[in-house]
């Protein structure tokens, strides 16, 4: 099997050759045809045709935590406003319920998907959508991330407070848990002053380190660093340093790192917000300087309950979305500083949360036209009911250019338990650019 380990991906730059069309002679005298060449034959209305079918290039996997079901599409037109289904996945049949994100080997040939309820984690061949391992990872497993030269998964799982490592033979699609962090435990951890919360979600920086927030609550929100080669804690942050619970990012190309820390607006058991607790709602994102591990700038998100992020893929703007308002900010990777804001990710945009749709994770297409979002449904499977609780359970495509909201992707609309969370995007064909972290 022939594999790449880098996380870019080239494109190939098609391009169409020029088709001459000869003229007519005149008709009298005739003269002698001319022998053609085949190569310069004119091509005929069928291959014309052909040459003008629209080729997808990617497929969309979104996760529906809510009914157990991975659906796949791929876009119909280059219009962006439709998009076939291809496949449904029944994480149920195998035991992954609650299936609640994604995240690809560095060729996109093998896609981990964590349940957490089904306390499993889930690989997939994404070209046949074949199972090849089912791996009791632990009760909560929230992410599964491939790291650098697919090596290894580690896996994020919270009702254990653990990072599982499992190792990775994809040649011979082999997957074996092998060691697990009890992150509270850990003396790094205690010598740092963290005493609660558990691993949310990870990603790797240049040096192989995993980065690893923790939470979910924002009270439990710390930062902890896992080298690769010993598979131990590096170093932790505690709360006051990095109150971070939720997203990481790598930068593109330097030794940055990007975090995001949310909270809600707190509300009390009827879910009514207290008014005068309403200065504890956060949405912030922190860069923390992965070559010397300092905190280097944080900054607003400009909403509530700040969450996941991603990069388009030319590197030049980096999206961060609040769950909690439905709007987002763009931060210029070069000063690591707010450049522009969105507006709305879900079509629902009402004053009230109730009323509101909830983006939470999200994925850009390849080409790098659209950020396809994932709008949570009206009874989430996770996240605090005021922040999560969302209208039209879906992906939102959004135009990168204009930041508007191109159309809205249900695949189950009229079901209430339908809760799309996490999202993939597949390339099928080769592109140019980063899409894929680490990078």
């Amino acid at each position: 099997m022939k594999r790449t380990t880098r996380r870019r991906f080239i494109a190939s730059g098609a391009a169409v050759g020029a088709i001459t069309i000869a003229g007519c002679a005149d008709e009298d005298p005739e003269p002698e045809p001319e022998e053609t060449p085949e190569d310069d034959e004119t091509p005929t209305e069928t291959e014309e045709e052909e040459a003008d079918v629209f080729e997808a290039g990617y497929e969309i996997w979104a996760a529906d935590q809510g009914t157990d079901t991975v659906y796949i599409y791929e876009p119909a037109d280059d219009s962006g406003e439709e998009y076939d289904l291809l496949d449904e996945i029944d994480t149920g049949a195998e035991g992954g319920h609650v299936p609640h994100m994604a995240d690809y080997s560095s060729d996109y040939e093998y896609v981990a998907i964590p349940c957490t309820t089904g306390a499993r984690t889930l690989i997939y061949r994404a070209e046949d959508r074949e199972l090849v391992a089912n791996l009791e990872t632990g009760a909560g497993s929230h992410f599964a991330g491939f790291g650098p030269n697919d090596e290894y998964i580690h896996v994020d799982v919270i009702g254990e407070s653990e990072i599982v490592r499992v190792d990775v033979d994809l040649e011979n699609e082999e997957f074996e848990i092998v060691d697990e962090i009890e992150v509270l435990e850990d003396e790094t951890v205690q010598e740092a002053g963290i005493e609660s919360g558990s691993p949310i979600c990870h990603s790797y920086d240049k040096s192989g380190r995993s980065i690893h927030t923790m939470g979910p609550a924002y009270d439990d929100g710390s930062l902890v660093i896992v080298d690769h080669e010993e598979f131990e804690v590096d170093t932790a942050f505690p709360h006051e340093e990095l109150p971070t619970n939720c997203g990481t990012m790598p930068h593109v190309t330097e030794d940055t790192f990007y975090l995001t820390a949310g909270n809600p607006t707190p509300t009390d058991d009827d879910g009514n917000v207290i008014e005068e607790q309403e200065d504890e709602a956060v949405g912030e994102y922190y860069v923390l300087d992965t070559e010397n591990d300092e905190v280097i700038h944080n900054e607003s998100t400009r909403g509530v309950d700040a969450h996941g992020f991603w990069f388009t893929p030319d590197g030049e703007e980096l999206w961060v979305l609040n769950r909690e308002t439905n709007d987002g900010v763009v931060v210029d990777p070069d000063t690591h500083e707010v450049v522009d804001e969105i507006d709305a990710f879900g079509p629902a945009t009402a004053p009230d949360p109730d009323e509101r749709d909830a983006p939470d994770i999200f994925w850009g297409s390849p080409d790098g036209e659209y950020m396809f979002v994932t709008l949570r449904g009206p009874e989430p499977q996770s996240g605090d009911p005021h922040a999560a609780t969302g209208v039209n359970p879906g992906f939102a495509v959004i135009d990168t250019d204009t930041h508007d909201i191109v159309t809205t992707v249900q695949p189950d609309p009229d079901n209430d338990e339908s809760d799309l969370h996490g999202i993939g995007v597949r390339p099928t064909r080769e592109y140019d650019g980063f899409n894929l972290p680490p990078f």
